[in-house]
């Protein structure tokens, strides 16, 4: 064979691999892919690197492991990092050309992932100094949703996840703080990761918010996050906010109990958002949300009510109260008043709006404590139940609304707080995350468009395998929802046109009492047993295809996104 060009999820390429597919053949189609793609969006990569030196370790996989029966779990995987991870003899940007730095060492979570076979692609742009959520705050250029050139990709781990979605690599090392995996995973139609806080160590990543931080993951699928998570996780002692060996060894995290092996669907409990929270989102993602309580429900899950509270509060506190100082202090010391020019005017303004704030140590303490009472709440209401087994989770979903670039150029600080409505809690709570693609909708936008849309699944801290065992049997069913119903108005509430869909409320509301009237599923048993979920699902998609909304009209021409964002942002500087 002189020619590849399959599929980069992981357990594909490995059955490649046993096939006699040579790496250097991968790296070759790889290259190709990267070349056709500059023509789309030419600044997906801060750094790419050379094919040859790419080629070299290709070959090189065949001296370090001999052996094709005792290959590690990555040999020959592609992947890129987030442009915060230091490589050795590259430079880290973090988005910002004034504190680019050239490492003399890697990251750890980088030499595990080389030490276990994989390759090395390229660095990718992000959200300077891993501060946003839309994508839209870079010098080196606004990056774009991989399914509609108008949408926003989401951040900070932007490029991160459309080097995934595009199948340019199999997949990336991002870091999340308040959202920065999930939300470009959502966006882009794949899966993000996010670890228990402290699980998979920081060294060597330029840090944003250190004790929110938590390096993270995105992949096609929940089986390839979890194979790298695996991968990378560990305590390190060089990380003075990982968690302590104890911990580290827990059943919660490395449980080899034989339900972890099951092909069953494991039980488990679900609660979501009150009505009232989820009225920031727009109206298709109401629907959207509905279908998949419907299907979580059928699949053998029990909604419960559960307290908002704690998920809401912890929410406010990383933006809108002292914790996003903690920002400044990755700054060296009287950088930010003497360069404060160099920075995209957005973040510029970020930083200026908290200090103006004036704070004292008083109101931090104030929000520690705040956060450790917030911390416990979630610790009763996020359970793992020792004699059921049972995981008791949080269902949201991942962003209220998809924004355009247009929208963000008008309102970059405004939107990007909105869209972690229902993403900043989680590191301030500890606990861990998964994003999940949820089918998609449609909008015009000139040409009728495919947008996609998502959930996050949490759970408490330390139960990530238990999660993880969840979602990969949730996974499939949960990605084959789709909605032909989609409004071309994307954030909630500006639009009152779109809230009057009385056509498509009443058909959702006829799908949720028909399939759970008509379809008797047996939550003791796996869902696999259940023959007639498939058939369910037809149901809720052909239902939604009888059904057609009115599309708004949208201006046809969009304005220069990185010139109105940085307007907007010299005007509402002192804001």
């Amino acid at each position: 064979m002189d020619y590849w060009d399959s599929s980069l999820d992981i357990e594909s390429l490995m059955i490649d691999y046993e096939a006699g597919v040579k790496p250097q053949l991968v790296v070759q189609a790889i290259y190709d892919r990267i070349e056709a793609y500059q023509n789309i969006q030419p600044s997906l990569w801060i750094h790419l690197q050379p094919i040859e030196d790419v080629m070299a370790s290709a070959r090189d996989l065949y001296r370090r492991w001999p052996d094709r029966s005792n290959r590690p779990p990555l040999w020959g995987v592609p992947f890129s990092v987030k442009d915060s991870f230091d490589i050795a003899g590259i430079p880290t940007t973090i988005g910002c050309q004034t504190l680019a730095y050239t490492p003399h060492s890697s990251s750890l979570v980088y030499r595990r992932c080389i030490d276990a076979g994989a390759l090395f692609i390229g660095k990718t742009n992000m959200d300077q100094l891993a501060t946003g959520m839309t994508g839209c705050r870079s010098p080196f250029g606004t990056l774009h949703s991989v399914l509609s050139r108008h949408y926003v990709v989401g951040g900070s781990s932007s490029g991160s996840a459309i080097s995934v979605a595009e199948g340019l690599v199999s997949f990336s090392l991002g870091s999340d703080t308040a959202g920065s995996i999930r939300i470009p995973a959502m966006f882009n139609n794949i899966v993000g990761f996010k670890p228990t806080k402290g699980t998979v160590s920081a060294q060597g990543v330029a840090p944003a918010c250190l004790h929110q931080d938590c390096v993270s993951f995105l992949g096609v699928t929940s089986e390839v996050t979890e194979k790298v998570w695996r991968v990378c996780q560990g305590f390190d002692k060089e990380d003075y906010f990982a968690k302590p060996p104890p911990f580290q060894i827990s059943p919660r995290v490395h449980s080899e109990d034989a339900r972890d092996f099951e092909d069953s669907l494991p039980p488990f409990k679900f609660g979501t958002p009150p009505d009232s929270a989820l009225e920031v989102c727009s109206p298709i993602y109401q629907k959207q949300f509905k279908l998949v309580i419907a299907i979580l429900e059928e699949l053998g899950g029990r909604r419960v009510a559960l307290d908002w509270t704690p998920f809401a509060s912890a929410n406010d506190l990383l933006y809108g109260g002292t914790f996003v100082l903690e920002r400044l202090t990755t700054l060296p010391d009287g950088w930010f008043d003497k360069n404060k020019d160099t920075l995209h005017p957005v973040i510029r303004s970020v930083f200026e709006n908290a200090l103006a704030r004036k704070s004292t140590a008083i109101d931090v303490f104030k929000d520690l404590q705040k956060q450790a009472k917030y911390k416990r709440m979630a610790e009763d209401i996020l359970t793992l139940d020792g004699d059921s087994h049972e995981l008791t989770v949080m269902v949201v979903p991942t962003a209220p609304f998809h924004p355009t670039i247009e929208e963000v150029s008008k309102d970059p600080i405004g939107i990007n707080e909105k869209l972690g409505v229902f993403a900043h809690f989680a590191n301030v709570l500890d606990l861990v995350a998964i994003a999940l693609p949820c089918g998609t909708y449609r909008v015009e936008m000139g040409d009728m468009e495919i947008l996609p849309f998502g959930v996050t699944i949490l759970a408490g801290t330390g139960l990530d395998r238990h999660l993880l065992h969840l979602v990969k049997r949730l996974e499939d069913p949960l990605r084959d929802i789709e909605d032909d119903l989609g409004s071309n108005t994307s954030l909630a509430g500006t639009d009152e046109d779109s809230t009057k869909d009385d056509s498509l409320e009443n058909t959702v509301t006829n799908i949720e009492t028909d399939t759970l009237a008509e379809v008797e599923v047996d939550k003791g048993k796996p869902f696999e047993n259940n023959g007639n979920l498939k058939e369910v699902l037809r149901n809720i998609e052909d239902e939604m295809l009888k059904v057609h909304s009115d599309n708004d009209e949208v201006e046809e021409n969009l304005r220069d996104a990185d010139e109105d964002m940085m307007e907007f942002a010299k005007e509402n500087s002192s804001i």
